[in-house]
Parts: structure tokens; sequence; C-alpha cells
């Protein structure tokens, strides 16, 4: 699995970075059909202006700049300046970003779980089972290159650990809303963790 981190503000980038490219890309046609004209022109023995040389250093030099911000965009990674493969780059880039800021929610649904207590003097065998469960997708969801449909479910908002980390901490909900996941609860793991639930026994300790 890459260890590539998730960073909003690197996301934007690439974003800003691919719209400059397809930018830049459509000038580089431009400038190829002015360049053509100009070479039919010159076999019939009209010189071109010096405006055509001034606008092919001006987008030789917003290129070069734009190369190099992608290169950093892109953790250092060299790329070949050829614009249409520096754009693939960043849109491959931007995936992995996404997908890891994707992984991080993952995880963190995961931990919240693993970090829930029962208020008792002895071991909850309940919630004990669950945090096992917990814990094994927990380094699965680290380990896989790809997000398989568990993580994506944790993501969304849908998978049962999300139900039930709603059930714990989750006081907006009104008495139906309530009533749906405490049942939803009681079905996936059990009456006797949704009573302990529902009692205040379990809890979410305060970061």
């Amino acid at each position: 699995m890459s260890s590539i981190t998730a960073n909003p503000a690197q996301v934007a980038e690439i974003e800003q970075l691919v719209q400059e490219g397809n930018r830049l890309q459509e000038r580089l046609s431009e400038l190829g059909g002015t360049l053509r004209q100009v070479a039919a022109q010159l076999e019939g023995g009209v010189p071109s202006s010096t405006g055509i040389a001034a606008s092919i250093i001006e987008v030789s030099k917003a290129f070069e700049t734009w190369h190099q911000r992608a290169q950093q965009a892109l953790g250092g990674q060299a790329v070949e300046a050829v614009l249409p493969k520096v754009i693939e780059s960043l849109h491959a880039q931007r995936r992995h970003l996404e997908e890891a800021a994707l992984r991080q929610q993952a995880l963190g649904v995961l931990e919240q779980i693993s970090s829930l207590t029962y208020r008792g003097s002895e071991e909850f065998l309940p919630l004990s089972t669950v945090q096992f469960d917990a814990l094994g997708m927990l380094r699965a969801v680290k380990e896989q290159p790809v997000l398989d449909d568990t993580a994506k479910a944790l993501v969304a908002g849908t998978h049962p650990f999300n139900h039930l980390l709603r059930l714990v901490s989750d006081k907006s909900m009104s008495n139906e809303e309530w009533q749906a996941t405490y049942q939803a609860v009681g079905q996936q793991f059990g009456m006797d963790l949704a009573v302990a639930v529902a009692r205040g026994f379990v809890y979410l300790p305060e970061a």
C-alpha cells in the first residue's frame, strides 16, 4: 500500500495545475496552428513577425515554470517534460490523494470503535468482540492497496460500526431515528450491546 497521506491543499494544488496545464495545451495548439501558417508564408517568401518568436518564448517559459510546480506536486517525481504525460501523472496523483483521504476516514471510524469504553469493573464481552473485529479490519484497511466495499461503507456511514457510533454519541437524533438505530445495533451486534449503549454503559472518551 502507498504511504501517501491526504492533504486537501495538495489536492487543490493539483486541480489548479491540471487546469493550467489544459490552458497551456490550448495555447500550444493555437501556437502550432500559427506556426504552420508561418511556415507556409516563409515558403512563399513572406517573413514572420517578431511577435511569433516572443509568443514561443513566453509559452516555453510558462511551461517550464508549470512543469517544475507539477514535479513538486508529484513529490519530486521526475516526469518527462511532455504536457499530456505530466497531466496524466497529476490525475493519478489526485486519485491517490483522494483515496488516501477516504482511507483516513475509514480508519477514523475503526479507531473510534477501538476507543469505546465500558463503565464496569469487568470486561464486557459483547464490546470486546466488536473491538477485536474492528482491530482486524483496521489492519486490513491500512494494508489493502485499494479500498474494498467494507472501507467504502465506513466512509459512507452505512456500515454497522457507523450505526453503533451513532447510537453511542449522536444526541441529536429524533425518537424515530434513535429507535431505528437502536434496533439496527441490536440486530447487528446483539441486544446486550445495544442495551448497554442505550443505558450509557458504553461511551466514547473525549479526546
